[in-house]
């Protein structure tokens, strides 16, 4: 079995670890975790000293002082939003090779987006260890990561924020809370895999199923009549492009 560190053992940490449990020899370093169903080591060198692969789970202020304490060449993967391929180069051992993968909040539950991007002799190891935990995607260049950052990484929230949208609408609308948060959900939910499913057998639109829901002078009409007086499509692909320039902003250094 390959030897894996993981360090931190936080919201994306830990279903990492949970997911390749069975398949590596795994090691972890997080001293500020209260997780008692892990054995932690005491300090970093552990890791350093056993581990071939080295997955850096850590906020990303943090990340630089984590690969400082390295000491041998070793395959690095880390989650770090806005830390570029150059900054990581240049604090970890020489003769490292380095990978960014951005995933994203699903991942908790093996329905993640994933993208990643860097030295290619790491990513057989990244897909044996991410493919588990939804879509996988090697993208083509640190802006690209960036894109997919604002889309996938961002999105979930924007994804919360519609569906919570929802359900104050039926609130509004008369229904209790609680009813309209679960009708809600499950209206996402079953659009999403009605989607995924035609995408299956032929290329399908998503405007092609949204008419199929609007009758000519019916209600769907009159409430996407109301979206649109709201630059509901605008305002969904600039929040999209505003959190894709403040990756870009963080990667590259403008703001600190």
């Amino acid at each position: 079995m390959k030897k894996v560190g993981i360090v931190g053992l936080g919201n994306m940490g830990y279903p990492i670890y949970k997911s390749i449990l069975s398949e590596f020899d795994i090691r972890c370093y997080d001293p500020y975790s209260k997780r008692t169903d892990i054995q932690f080591e005491s300090d970093l060198s552990k890791l350093d000293t056993d581990c071939e692969i080295l997955i850096i789970c850590v906020k990303p202020d943090k990340v630089s002082e984590i690969l400082k304490q390295l000491k041998s060449p070793k395959k690095i993967i880390s989650i770090a939003a806005g830390k570029s391929l150059k900054e990581l180069k240049e604090f970890s051992p020489p003769g490292s090779y380095i990978v960014r993968i951005m995933p994203n909040l699903p991942l908790q539950i093996k329905e993640g987006c994933m993208g990643y991007i860097g030295d290619k002799e790491i990513y057989p190891d990244v897909q044996v260890i991410f493919q588990k935990l939804g879509l996988l995607i090697e993208l083509s260049n640190e802006t690209a990561i960036d894109a997919f950052t604002g889309l996938a990484g961002s999105g979930p929230a924007y994804v919360f924020s519609f569906i919570q949208a929802l359900a104050e609408g039926g609130v509004k609308s008369g229904l209790s809370y609680s009813d309209s948060l679960k009708i809600s959900i499950q209206t996402v939910k079953g659009s999403v895999l009605l989607l995924e499913e035609e995408l299956k057998s032929r290329d399908a639109h998503p405007m092609e199923l949204r008419n199929k829901v609007t009758s000519a002078g019916g209600t769907t009409i009159f409430g996407l009549d109301k979206l649109e007086e709201n630059n509901f499509n605008y305002s969904v692909m600039n929040a999209v492009f505003a959190a894709f320039k403040r990756a870009e902003e963080l990667r590259i250094g403008n703001i600190r």
